[in-house]
């Protein structure tokens, strides 16, 4: 558990349960997390373990049914504005009948800010996700990874203090999914942000972050916390066949592998 001053991001005692046939059942149990402001954070668990309801919780997306989540010292009852969202179905999140520039700045529109800063956003992000000769396309007109960075642009244009990514890379292919962890990388050591990142992938979570959360299915919560200590320079060869990145593999492995598997946890 983090307990340092520098914290932006505190989930406490937070759970959800549904009504399903006269039984509650349990989605997330008293999950308490803290993520430091800049801190790169993996969220990782078995499918049916509550990853993505967590990520909507912490977004203001869906309320909880206990605890509360406090974000720079405001509790979150309602999407934050300092917050960013890229999403694993990037195509359903972009219009097609926009070009790239008008996707990317359109939520820079709700904030207080001239014509020219809001170009000068968007084309700050689109040139550092490579994308800058690509302004005046349409989304349907690229592939699918040039269509995830135009997702990641939007977000980092907007400079949120927190993005959120919910298994961004899971639908492209294994090359470009490499091409777009190491995109992120250097983005979040550019922009200074703080990550929360949900992906059932365990190599791509300790490649990335600085912390791999664990979390269990139903009343098993949070597992454990496991600090990733690879060097802040990584890449894709020299850090995945390093030793270190093998051994910190087999940790999270094991602790997702024997942790309860997703069945339903129910209340009568």
């Amino acid at each position: 558990m983090v307990t340092s001053d520098d914290v932006l991001l505190r989930v406490a005692g937070v759970g959800k349960s549904y009504r399903a046939r006269e039984r509650t059942v349990d989605a997330l149990r008293r999950i308490d997390l803290s993520v430091r402001d800049g801190e790169f954070v993996a969220v990782v668990g078995a499918s049916g373990c509550g990853k993505t309801t967590l990520l909507k919780i912490v977004a203001g997306l869906l309320p909880a049914t206990t605890g509360e989540v406090v974000l720079g010292g405001r509790r979150v009852t309602e999407p934050p504005a300092e917050l960013g969202i890229v999403f694993q179905e990037y195509g359903r999140s972009l219009f097609a009948w926009k070009t790239v520039r008008q996707n990317v700045e359109l939520p820079l529109r709700h904030r207080s800010l001239g014509r020219a800063e809001r170009r000068a956003l968007v084309a700050e992000a689109l040139d550092a996700v490579g994308l800058g000769q690509a302004a005046d396309a349409y989304p349907w007109q690229l592939s699918g990874g040039m269509q995830q960075r135009v997702a990641i642009a939007r977000a980092i244009a907007y400079r949120p203090r927190l993005l959120l990514m919910d298994e961004p890379f899971s639908a492209v292919d294994a090359q470009t999914r490499g091409d777009l962890e190491d995109l992120l990388a250097r983005l979040w050591r550019r922009y200074a942000m703080t990550v929360l990142f949900v992906t059932h992938d365990i190599d791509e979570a300790v490649y990335l972050s600085q912390r791999v959360v664990v979390l269990g299915t139903g009343a098993a919560g949070l597992v454990d916390e496991i600090p990733v200590d690879l060097p802040a320079e990584r890449d894709q060869l020299t850090t995945r066949s390093s030793p270190r990145f093998g051994e910190l593999r087999a940790r999270v492995y094991a602790r997702v592998r024997h942790t309860p598997q997703p069945l339903e946890s129910v209340t009568p």
